[in-house]
């Protein structure tokens, strides 16, 4: 073969790959398009979200390796960032508005993260440092698109109900929403940002007791009250005490548990013969929407019913306990949740669980008639006022700062998981740990006993 025929076939080979790879090119760049755009139709976020977040950086799991449940790990902490003096305050976007945060402004003290901006204006996304997802209202056809999120921006899921209301009332999976969000925020204490149902000037104490101490802002907790103050403040107390039990509730019957513990306090009044007055729209007496107002009348009772809607969901205990039991100086009976998760929650010695009667009317009613005759035997519910840590009591024991004091909001004990999640923000935790709940559905109903789901 002649030179110059050899260099036509090298010419033409060369021609042929260049051309081969050029059409090649095409028809991937293609491929990954109409793949993008299947995902996009089908609702496929999850792969979406993964590919995002490999280019972002490293996965960096806030969970064990072995661990369904988005569960806090210490390794991640980063140093709280106490600068208030800092120009611009992060800022939270709250994607779908709800009744509840409205014209809130949360405090800007040391317990709340410095403050924090709220808004509701989507428009403002991309400077948003977090946006929240409330569990309600949320709509997986109504989702910002996750491959234009921030690489510094978390997406959190916020739910203040009980896993057995989402399921069978609200009838959410949230199998649809897998590796959509970063964090979840919720009452249990595996949540990354707590939203138990405490004042926020009591997390403190609460994450003592919960064993997520590292996450304190004192380290050590001190006594705040005396056994000559506490004389004192109980003394004060029991002026104002002249009613046995009250009960304010909302939910007749939406629920399968709200109708059984109706028909518990039915039989307390009429087997049991003891007085229980209800407020709200299940019962005949009317409270004002003011929390102080309330305050001042839920005190002048001996005890309250912290009966929750559903039963043997763990860790749900409501601002029926926390507000308008601690925090309002009244001794809590406590239906819903077991007596064991109570304890593990709530200071010792402080509430008194239907479950030590077995259930059985009359002899909680006969027990409760005793204490209601006995100061010092009742004074002993009240005693933990003396541990470490601080929580308030109405008109007792409030917090220094005003800011800090409980609001007039009938939701005010939403405000603690914002005032945690402005924290974490401050701390930049939303810098430092790059990661998705991969799977919310096991998540959050994972951990639940049956009878709680159904």
């Amino acid at each position: 073969m002649s030179k110059s025929k050899v260099r036509l076939w090298q010419a033409t080979l060369m021609l042929f790959m260049v051309l081969f790879l050029f059409y090649f090119s095409l028809y991937t760049k293609l491929m990954v398009k109409n793949r993008q755009s299947l995902d996009k139709k089908n609702g496929n976020w999850r792969a979406t979200i993964m590919k995002l977040m490999e280019t972002i950086s490293p996965p960096t799991p806030l969970t064990s390796p072995s661990a369904t449940t988005a569960v806090y790990d210490e390794t991640t902490k980063t140093a709280a960032n106490k600068d208030q003096s800092s120009p611009r305050k992060p800022k939270i976007l709250l994607w779908k508005s709800t009744p509840h945060v409205q014209g809130w402004t949360l405090p800007s003290s040391e317990m709340c993260g410095f403050g924090c901006e709220i808004t509701r204006n989507r428009s403002e996304i991309e400077s948003s440092d977090a946006v929240i997802f409330y569990m309600i209202t949320a709509d997986f056809n109504d989702l910002p698109d996750p491959r234009k999120r921030q690489w510094d921006q978390a997406f959190v899921w916020w739910c203040h109900e009980s896993p057995a209301t989402v399921n069978n009332f609200w009838h959410q999976s949230l199998r649809e929403y897998n590796g959509y969000f970063n964090w979840t925020m919720h009452y249990r204490k595996d949540s990354n940002i707590t939203a138990a149902f405490i004042p926020h000037t009591a997390r403190d104490w609460y994450f003592d007791r919960v064993g997520r101490k590292t996450e304190k802002l004192i380290k050590k907790l001190k006594r705040t009250t005396s056994k000559t103050k506490f004389e004192e403040m109980f003394q004060e107390l029991m002026k104002v005490k002249r009613n046995s039990a009250a009960w304010v509730v909302s939910d007749c019957n939406f629920v399968k548990g709200a109708t059984t513990r109706r028909r518990f306090v039915s039989s307390m009044k009429h087997l049991g013969n003891y007085s229980v007055d209800i407020f709200g729209s299940c019962g005949n007496k009317h409270l004002a929407k003011k929390s102080s107002a309330m305050y001042d009348v839920l005190r002048t009772y001996k005890f309250y019913l912290a009966f929750e809607n559903t039963q043997f969901c763990r860790e749900y205990l409501t601002e029926k306990f926390w507000y308008n039991s601690l925090y309002a100086g009244v001794v809590p009976i406590v239906w819903g949740p077991s007596k064991a998760t109570v304890q593990d929650l709530a200071p010792p010695n402080s509430f008194i669980h239907v479950e030590d009667f077995n259930y059985n009317v009359t002899k909680l009613t006969n027990f409760l008639k005793y204490l209601e005759g006995n100061d010092e035997a009742y004074k002993n519910y009240f005693k933990w006022w003396m541990m470490p840590g601080f929580y308030p009591i109405y008109k007792l024991r409030e917090a220094e700062d005003p800011e800090d004091r409980v609001g007039e909001s009938i939701f005010q004990f939403e405000v603690n998981g914002f005032c945690h999640l402005c924290k974490m923000l401050h701390e930049k935790r939303h810098k430092t740990t790059h990661w998705a709940v991969s799977d919310p559905h096991q998540a959050f109903y994972g951990p639940e006993d049956l009878r709680c789901l159904y």
